[in-house]
């Protein structure tokens, strides 16, 4: 019998796959045969799943039980620091950024993750190449510089010290039309990239 901390582990784990794949609760629930009514009990942890459901949905969102059922660590290992110097930096050549695009990791990849957290640093006259749509959602907050975001076709001028936050199912992307280098907080779930 799982505990009230593993269920809700559990259900967070599930929901973060779901949404990685783009599914709603009653798609999700047809290919697996539950309700979602059901479904979004378990995603909060205020259900249990029998073992052969648990084995359907984790087949169904493209994962494993032993990621369903791992645990973060314990103790030191739990928290994760990295260092201002350290951390690692994603080009735009290698990612969907674009237009010189660096994207500062804060937190490296996890397994147990549910949350990628970068500083995107965006140069002057940068931004992403091409507007992109997926499941979850998206915060961010200006630390230095300008840049423009648009979401589902709409522009909105973000600076220094502004936040936004939006749905990533919307079409979005960003540019950087001054001459000074932007660099924003960017936190979105389920990690993208």
């Amino acid at each position: 019998m799982e505990t009230p901390d593993a269920n809700v582990r559990i259900g967070a784990k599930l929901k973060h796959a779901r949404l990685l794949m783009g599914l709603s609760l009653a798609e999700l629930g047809q290919r697996v045969g539950v309700t979602e009514g059901f479904l979004s009990k378990l995603e909060n942890g205020r259900s249990q799943a029998s073992i052969g459901t648990l084995h359907k949905l984790v087949q169904a969102l493209d994962t494993n039980m032993s990621a369903l059922f791992a645990e973060a660590p314990e103790g030191e290992a739990a928290v994760t620091v990295v260092r201002a110097g350290e951390r690692p930096r994603l080009e735009a050549g290698h990612v969907r950024a674009g237009n010189n695009v660096v994207l500062e990791r804060l937190v490296p990849h996890r397994p147990d993750q549910l949350l990628q957290i970068n500083i995107h640093v965006i140069p002057a006259k940068g931004g992403s190449p091409d507007f992109i749509s997926h499941g979850g959602q998206e915060f961010g907050y200006v630390l230095a510089g300008a840049f423009t975001l648009v979401v589902d076709g709409y522009e909105r001028q973000i600076g220094e010290g502004d936040a936004f936050y939006f749905d990533s199912s919307l079409p979005h992307g960003y540019r950087n039309d001054s001459e000074v280098e932007a660099r924003v907080l960017w936190v979105n779930t389920p990690p993208t990239f």
